[in-house]
């Protein structure tokens, strides 16, 4: 069996021969792994299993977005650290808004250009859309309120994740609000610290739902044929456990009686 440092050169070879096989080590870290695309950083075992899902197809090719190379600078070393600063985000001419405040043309321009410029945005907005708007897919089709709701549960989401990752890096997150403060806008985070780390006990928890799925399809031809279907049926046949969510994952088991 390859040791780590055979695995983490697979996947350094793999990226710079295969710009599709990149994309999807970078979705996958963005995921699963917190942003931290460097293999270097992750356990034998995660780079293990993500070789075999690949290699299996259980995680399918990412098609390669050339528009995400900047953000590859500073993340494929030392992750948050190093070459990486607070000021990487796109500007806001990149997302149609104004530099000035003037804000984006209408919300509906503004989720779908979130839509086009990136797959978990977009993928977000279909499970959202599927649970609280009626199937309706389209930004034009729902009200103000909708489209700010998803807007904000999307940064609630990425702001609460991303305190963490700081936290854990030693990014003083007090000093950071405060200066924020100052200058009139909303903080990062109002959150104790334990709340800002739930997420990480939710990932544990999604990360056993994810191998009972896979347990169970391995040891079960019907239940992976069930899980099969289920995925084409109603999760737009996504059939990677790791790119559902945990709600997802408890009502396929639920309905195999194994949750």
């Amino acid at each position: 069996m390859a040791g780590k440092a055979d695995l983490v050169q697979q996947i350094k070879n793999m990226q710079r021969a295969d710009p599709n096989f990149r994309q999807t080590w970078w979705d996958f870290c963005e995921a699963q792994l917190g942003g931290v695309r460097d293999p270097n950083r992750h356990d034998e075992s995660i780079l293990g299993t993500f070789l075999e899902q690949y290699n299996s197809g259980a995680i399918a090719p990412s098609p390669y977005r050339a528009e995400e190379e900047w953000w590859n600078k500073g993340k494929g070393k030392g992750g948050m650290k190093g070459a990486m600063s607070y000021n990487m985000m796109p500007p806001p001419s990149a997302w149609g808004m104004t530099g000035g405040g003037g804000g984006v043309a209408g919300l509906p321009d503004f989720v779908k250009t979130g839509q086009r410029a990136s797959y978990h945005w977009k993928n977000a907005w279909t499970i959202y859309c599927a649970l609280y708007g009626a199937g309706k897919n389209d930004p034009a089709k729902h009200d103000e309120i909708f489209n700010k709701g998803f807007i904000d549960y999307v940064g609630e989401l990425a702001a609460n994740g991303l305190s963490s990752i700081a936290s854990s890096q030693g990014i003083n997150l007090d000093e950071i609000t405060a200066q924020t403060n100052g200058k009139g806008r909303a903080p990062l985070s109002t959150e104790p610290a334990p709340k800002r780390f739930r997420f990480e006990e939710a990932d544990t928890a999604k990360l056993e739902l994810v191998e009972k799925v896979k347990n169970l399809q391995r040891s079960n031809p019907q239940a992976k044929e069930a899980w099969w279907a289920y995925c084409d049926g109603q999760c737009g046949g996504m059939r990677d456990p790791m790119r559902h969510d945990a709600p997802s994952l408890q009502t396929f088991l639920t309905s195999q009686g194994t949750f």
